[in-house]
C-alpha cells in the first residue's frame, strides 16, 4: 500500500478531490493495471480545472471483497479531518466487488459528506440519478463476482474429477506439480499432488523415533530440530504439530479430504447451508501416494496411542496471554491443558532449551490484569482514550443506518404493492411483454434494496456490539483492580491487546517437578485442609485405629518406621518438596510415596487428617510462588500524535510493574 498526501487547498472555492485505486494481485503493479487506472483518473482531472488533487491513495495487492484494505482505512481517517470533497475511483468495482463492501464504504463516505466520481461510469453520487446509477452498477459487480466464484468452483470440481488438485497449499509430505491428463474435450493441464522427498523424509525419520526408539511426540521434535529437519515454514517442531503431521490421513488412510465440514473445532472449514449441508458440495477424497508402507502406517499409529499426548489445548479455551507471557529460557508461553485446568507452557521445554513448570492461566491472569490496572492508575483518562483509538466503531452515523433501513422497508413494500396490482394493469389495457419486462426490472430492484438492507442491519448490529465491548473495557478501566475477578476471558483478550501487554516471568526455585500432580497436595489445596503437626504418641494410635478399617494387618508389617514415614509425608507437604528432594532422615522417598499412594487410594488419608483435627490444627500446605515475579510492560501500539499532538503524553505507558 503506497500513499501520497499532498498539500490542501486553502481555496474553500476549489473542488477538493482524492484519488482511490485498487490492483488486486502483486503481477498487476509490475504491469499496466495501476497505471491504467491512473491514467483515468488523470484525464477527468484535466477536463476540470477547478478540481485540486488533496491525496492519492493505493491498495496494492488487495482483493475487492475485502472490507478492510489500508488504503481505505487511510482514505477514511483523511475524510474524518474534513477538507475533501470528492474521491475519484477510476470504476466502481475499484471500490468493492460485493454489494456489502461497496456499500458500507461508500455510506460511510456519503455520512462524512463526501461523494463518489466513478470515472469510466460516468457516475458523481452527489445527485439523486447518480446514487442510483452508483447502485446499479454496484449490484452488476455483485453478480459478476458471484458469476466469477461459480465458475471458479465449477473448475475445481471439473479437476477433482480427473483426480487433480483444486486448490490451496498442498498436505505435509507432498508438493504440487503441473500434469496433463485425457479428458472428454481432450488433453488438459491439471495440479496433481507428488510425493515431496523432503517432507516425506521428514516424516519417517519421525515414525521411526516413535516405533524403533520408543520416543514421543515431544522428544521426536527435539530430535528432528537437532538435526535440522524443520517443519515446511522452518520453525522448530513442537510436539503438537509434529502429531498433528504424523496423525494425517494422507498417511494413513492414503487420501485427503477436500471440502472438510470438521477440523477438531477449528473454524476453518467448509461452510454449511442452512440445512447442514456443505454450500459447494459434498466432500470429496483424493488419492494421494503413499509415504509409509501400511504395515509402517500401522505401527506409527500404535506407537501415536501408546504415547498419548500431554500438550492438549482445549479449543473452547481462551489463552489470552499466549506469545505474551516470556520466559527465563527467551522463548514464550503458549496455552494447554493440565487435566481439566488451564495452563501455560513454555515453548522452550519442548525444544529442550528450560524445565520451567507450567503455569496455572487463572494466577498468572488475574496477577498480570492486576499489574497492568496498577500501570493504569492515575491515569484512567488516558488509557480510556487509548481504548476509544483502539476499538473505534466503523465509520458512519448510527441515526443514518436506521433511516437507511426505514427507508429501504418503504421501497420494498411500494415495489411489492405495485408487482400486486400487476392483474389491474393488465385489464387496464397494458401489453403483457411490456407489463412483465417492467415486473421483471422491479424484482431485481426489490432484490438489490433486500441486499442493501441486509448490508445496513448488518453494519447496526455490529455496532451495537462493538459499543458494548468499547464500554465494558472502560468500565473495566474504571474500577480497576476491583474488577480483575469478574472479567471474562475475552474482556481479558481485549484489554492486553489494547495496550499490548507484555509480561516477563521472574525466576524461581523449582521444587516440583513437571508431570502428574501429586494427589494429597491438591487435596489440601482444594479443600483447604491444614497440614497437622507430627502427631504426639496419643495422637499416633488414633492414626492406627484410622487406618486399621483399610488395610489389614500385613500393611502395618513393615522394615520400615511407618510413623517416621507418615512424618516425612507431613514435612514434604509443609515445605513443597518433590520425592527426590525428600531427606533420607525418614526413609526411602520411593517407599514413602508409594505408602502415602496407597493411603489416598484406599480412601484413608482424609480419615487419618480427621483424626488429626487438620481443619483447625496445622499450617496450610506448600503452595509455591505462583505466578512467579512478574515485570509486565505496555506499548500502546496506537500513534500518539493523532491524539495529542506529541508524543511525550505516553511516557508513563513504558514503565515497569516490578
Amino acid at each position: 500500500m503506497a500513499i501520497l498526501a499532498l498539500p490542501m487547498s486553502a481555496d474553500p472555492g476549489r473542488l477538493r478531490v482524492v484519488t482511490y485505486c485498487r490492483v488486486s494481485t502483486p503481477g498487476q503493479l509490475e504491469g499496466s493495471g495501476l497505471e491504467e487506472q491512473r491514467a483515468l483518473c488523470g484525464r477527468w482531472l484535466a477536463g476540470r480545472p477547478g478540481a485540486e488533487v488533496v491525496g492519492e491513495y493505493v491498495d496494492e495487492a488487495a482483493s475487492g471483497t475485502g472490507e478492510i484494505r489500508p488504503g481505505l482505512e487511510q482514505l477514511v481517517r483523511a475524510a474524518r479531518s474534513g477538507g475533501i470533497d470528492r474521491v475519484l475511483v477510476p470504476s466502481v468495482d475499484r471500490v468493492g466487488r460485493t454489494a456489502r463492501a461497496a456499500y458500507q464504504w461508500a455510506w460511510a463516505m456519503e455520512d462524512l459528506g463526501v461523494h463518489i466520481v466513478s470515472v469510466l461510469e460516468g457516475i458523481d453520487t452527489s445527485t439523486e440519478v447518480g446514487w442510483a446509477e452508483f447502485r446499479r452498477h454496484v449490484a452488476y459487480s455483485d453478480m459478476e463476482w458471484r458469476r466469477i466464484r461459480q465458475r471458479t468452483v465449477a473448475g475445481r470440481e471439473s479437476a477433482i474429477s480427473y483426480g487433480g488438485w483444486p486448490g490451496g497449499p498442498a498436505p505435509y509430505g507432498y508438493r504440487i506439480v503441473s500434469d496433463t491428463v485425457d479428458t472428454d474435450d481432450g488433453r488438459r493441464a491439471l495440479s496433481v499432488l507428488v510425493t515431496d522427498e523432503r517432507e516425506s523424509a521428514v516424516i519417517g525419520v519421525a515414525a521411526g523415533l516413535l516405533i524403533d526408539q520408543g520416543m514421543n511426540c515431544a522428544q521426536a521434535a527435539v530430535e528432528l530440530n537437532a538435526r535440522g529437519m524443520v517443519t515446511r515454514s522452518g520453525k522448530p517442531w513442537e510436539a503438537a504439530n509434529l502429531r498433528s503431521r504424523l496423525s494425517g490421513e494422507t498417511i494413513h488412510q492414503g487420501y485427503v479430504v477436500y471440502r472438510k465440514t470438521s477440523r477438531g473445532g477449528v473454524a476453518n472449514v467448509t461452510r454449511r447451508g442452512e440445512n447442514g449441508d456443505p454450500l459447494h458440495g459434498a466432500p470429496v477424497r483424493i488419492g494421494v501416494p503413499p509415504i509409509l508402507t501400511q504395515e509402517r502406517a500401522r505401527q506409527l499409529m500404535e506407537a501415536l496411542r501408546r504415547t498419548g499426548f500431554q500438550n492438549g489445548r482445549r479449543s473452547n479455551r481462551s489463552y489470552p496471554l499466549t506469545g505474551r507471557l516470556h520466559g527465563d529460557c527467551g522463548e514464550t508461553y503458549v496455552g494447554a491443558t493440565e487435566g481439566e485446568r488451564r495452563v501455560y507452557r513454555c515453548r522452550g521445554r519442548v525444544a529442550g532449551l528450560c524445565r520451567e513448570p507450567n503455569l496455572r492461566a487463572d494466577a498468572i491472569e488475574a496477577a498480570a490484569l492486576r499489574e497492568l490496572f496498577g500501570l493504569l492508575d492515575g491515569h484512567e483518562l488516558l488509557a480510556a482514550d487509548v481504548v476509544r483509538q483502539r476499538h473505534a466503531a466503523a465509520p458512519g452515523d448510527p441515526s443514518r443506518y436506521e433511516r437507511r433501513v426505514r427507508e429501504i422497508d418503504r421501497a420494498v413494500a411500494r415495489h411489492e404493492e405495485l408487482l400486486r396490482g400487476a392483474p389491474a394493469y393488465v385489464a387496464a389495457g397494458i401489453a403483457p411483454a411490456v407489463l412483465h419486462a417492467a415486473a421483471e426490472r422491479m424484482r431485481e430492484e426489490a432484490e438489490d434494496l433486500r441486499r442493501q438492507r441486509a448490508v445496513a442491519a448488518e453494519w447496526l448490529a455490529g455496532r451495537e456490539a462493538d459499543d458494548a465491548r468499547r464500554d465494558d473495557l472502560l468500565d473495566a478501566i474504571r474500577s480497576g483492580a476491583a474488577c480483575v475477578p469478574g472479567l471474562s476471558p475475552e474482556q481479558v483478550r481485549a484489554l492486553f491487546e489494547a495496550f499490548d501487554v507484555q509480561v516477563h516471568c521472574g525466576t524461581r526455585e523449582v521444587l516440583y517437578k513437571a508431570g502428574v500432580r501429586c494427589p494429597v497436595t491438591e487435596w489440601h489445596e482444594e479443600t483447604g485442609m491444614l497440614v497437622p503437626p507430627d502427631p504426639t504418641d496419643e495422637e499416633w494410635g488414633s492414626v492406627l485405629a484410622a487406618l486399621g478399617p483399610f488395610f489389614t494387618k500385613r500393611h502395618f508389617t513393615s522394615k520400615y518406621d511407618i510413623r517416621g514415614q507418615f512424618n516425612g509425608m507431613l514435612h514434604r507437604l509443609r515445605h513443597g518438596l518433590s520425592w527426590k528432594d525428600l531427606p533420607a532422615a525418614w526413609g526411602p522417598a520411593n517407599a514413602i510415596r508409594e505408602r502415602q499412594l496407597s493411603w489416598w487410594k484406599k480412601g484413608a488419608w482424609p480419615a487419618v487428617m480427621a483424626v488429626l483435627h487438620a481443619d483447625v490444627r496445622g499450617e496450610p500446605v506448600y503452595r509455591p510462588p505462583v505466578p512467579p515475579p512478574l515485570r509486565v510492560v505496555t506499548g500502546v501500539r496506537l500513534d500518539c500524535s493523532e491524539l495529542y499532538g506529541f508524543v511525550g503524553q505516553f511516557a508513563d505507558f513504558g514503565k515497569v510493574a516490578n
